[in-house]
């Protein structure tokens, strides 16, 4: 079947942020989409043809998109018109309340901890504004229905490049050695409370297998605490995703511990465990609504609640190197039968359909368009087969364009803020920022 280009109901997915954030919620289902033969725009609030674009959506899907004087104006328009309007959530950054369970060093400074909570102001101005939402978990969805408004829920993918780059890294895996790694990656400054979890089994087990060593990629900091076990703890920079499977192929046991009375931890989704996944490596987690979602213990990986179940947990996987085999292989199995995005295409079409029902009470295409077997069998036209999102659109807007968007939309004081907060990171290794006190 072709690509929908009769333009009845075609699809704007707009983002307000960078990083990996904007390409789980916005690149991968731009992908998902298109496979589908579905009519499919991808932008940033900066594009300067946003505007021109935006006339041609009868469908809005958002993302980490504040309030602003620009997004005021583009609401108005969609809302005059009929579009319906989506809100993609994947943390409770619009529920301002939910600030204090952040544990970010930078919000020390307290005039980034300011600009931060205007920030989730502002993003649960979208929210009321948009007709209904849908979150990369339950956890979240169930805090957007107690809002009163409509939920549905489509979980984080990888895309077709990420399977590609996985394969090609365990195919190319390091021989195998005497050492043992047990791998935690972090993409953001949040979590030292999380890696706190299993520090205590950490220390001890380091103790009783000298081959084990803790591999650490991003900023994350694991104290000085370590006393003589310190030599065994590798600190890595945050890599590139695109390199990342390069490094987690190497994790003979990958981690995912989450603060469970934490609900800004709660509603982290299953990457961790799903990125591992990819290239093989099985996955200790918390016990969080997501990973209980993904994982089935003893089967394609392990969910450790406190102290005892994580030393449980890894003495097995350490001592059981078949063990640690079968859990990799499951978890990859399970991984790409679930969160390819050739499954993940149809779910979305069915979420789309089901959010155009109860809001608009018609369905959302008004055709059929490429099914789940066409996708799969590879006659999508709408998608060659090496799909990727080209590195330039994830490296715009550059610095520059997002300082004069803020210096029209939001003024002076706000763009000032932001290059200080830019500066104050960028220092922020000589001159650490202090405990955060809340």
């Amino acid at each position: 079947m072709s690509q929908r280009n009769n333009g009845d109901s075609p699809i704007l997915i707009l983002s307000g942020v960078k990083g990996d954030t904007r390409r789980y919620r916005t690149f991968h289902p731009y992908e998902q989409l298109r496979l589908a033969g579905v009519d499919c725009q991808l932008s940033h609030i900066t594009d300067p043809r946003l505007r021109e674009k935006s006339r041609r959506a009868n469908v809005v899907i958002l993302h980490r998109l504040p309030m602003d004087r620009y997004v005021e104006s583009l609401l108005a328009d969609w809302q005059q018109r009929g579009a319906l309007l989506i809100l993609d959530v994947d943390d409770l950054v619009f529920e301002p309340g939910a600030f204090r369970w952040i544990n970010s060093p930078d919000f020390s400074d307290p005039l980034r901890a300011a600009l931060y909570q205007e920030e989730m102001h502002r993003q649960r101005l979208i929210l009321d504004a948009c007709q209904a939402v849908i979150a990369s978990t339950e956890f979240l969805a169930g805090h957007v229905r107690q809002q009163g408004k409509l939920a549905w829920v489509h979980r984080n993918a990888f895309s077709l490049e990420m399977i590609n780059r996985a394969e090609a890294a365990y195919s190319s895996r390091p021989v195998s050695s005497d050492r043992l790694v047990i791998g935690y990656a972090s993409g953001t400054p949040t979590h030292d409370e999380d890696f706190a979890l299993v520090k205590p089994a950490l220390k001890k087990l380091l103790q009783q297998f000298p081959q084990a060593e803790v591999w650490i990629i991003g900023p994350l900091d694991p104290g000085r605490d370590w006393g003589s076990l310190a030599s065994r703890i590798r600190r890595l920079p945050l890599v590139p995703w695109r390199e990342l499977p390069e490094y987690l192929v190497q994790f003979d046991i990958n981690l995912a511990p989450l603060v469970m009375d934490n609900p800004f931890a709660q509603s982290k989704s299953e990457i961790k465990y799903m990125e591992a996944a990819l290239v093989r490596s099985p996955t200790i987690a918390s016990p969080t609504d997501a990973y209980r979602f993904a994982i089935r213990p003893g089967e394609n990986g392990y969910l450790a609640a406190g102290d005892s179940e994580w030393e449980q947990a890894l003495t097995l996987l350490i001592e059981q190197p078949h063990q640690r085999r079968l859990a990799g292989e499951e978890a990859y199995t399970q991984v790409r039968q679930n969160y390819h995005p050739e499954r993940r295409a149809a779910d979305l079409l069915s979420t789309l359909d089901q959010i155009s029902r109860h809001v608009l009470g018609s369905p959302f295409l008004a055709h059929d368009l490429n099914t789940q077997a066409e996708i799969e069998a590879g006659k999508s036209t709408s998608v060659p087969g090496d799909f990727r999102i080209d590195p330039e659109l994830e490296r715009n807007p550059t610095l520059a364009q997002r300082a004069l968007y803020s210096i029209r939309y939001r003024g002076v004081r706000t763009l000032l803020i932001q290059i200080w907060v830019y500066f104050r990171r960028i220092v922020a290794p000589i001159f650490p920022f202090p405990p955060v006190r809340k």
